[in-house]
């Protein structure tokens, strides 16, 4: 629910910044980065119910989405100048593509949590 939730958000600053006439690439960097502030508290607490640690969870959660912010910048020129999609439809696209990656990042780097001695 979480990542589709976030999903849908960054698929609608794409189409909103679509809508104010910036190029598809803008929209697709202000897109991947709008949605931070709104994605981690909600991953960190009710995906991974992470505790402690805020700060080291957010620069390790910052690297993870980097990576995954990359990869849609690389991914939308070539979905929408190459293949032909609509800039909203190839994020949808890209966002599948990464989202696994990203969910097993998260789970072992980013939220990651090493298990105490008995």
């Amino acid at each position: 629910m979480v990542a589709g939730s976030v999903s849908v958000l960054s698929w609608s600053f794409v189409a909103l910044g679509l809508w104010f006439g910036w190029h598809y690439m803008a929209a697709t960097i202000f897109s991947q980065l709008a949605p931070i502030p709104f994605a981690f508290p909600l991953y960190r607490s009710l995906v991974f119910q992470s505790t402690g640690r805020i700060w080291a969870d957010f620069l390790r959660f910052v690297s993870v989405w980097g990576s995954g912010m990359v990869a849609a910048i690389l991914g939308a020129p070539l979905m929408v100048e190459l293949v032909g999609l609509h800039p909203v439809v190839a994020q949808i696209v890209i966002t599948a593509l990464i989202a696994i990656g990203s969910y097993l990042a998260h789970r072992f780097f980013t939220f990651r949590r090493r298990q105490e001695a008995a």
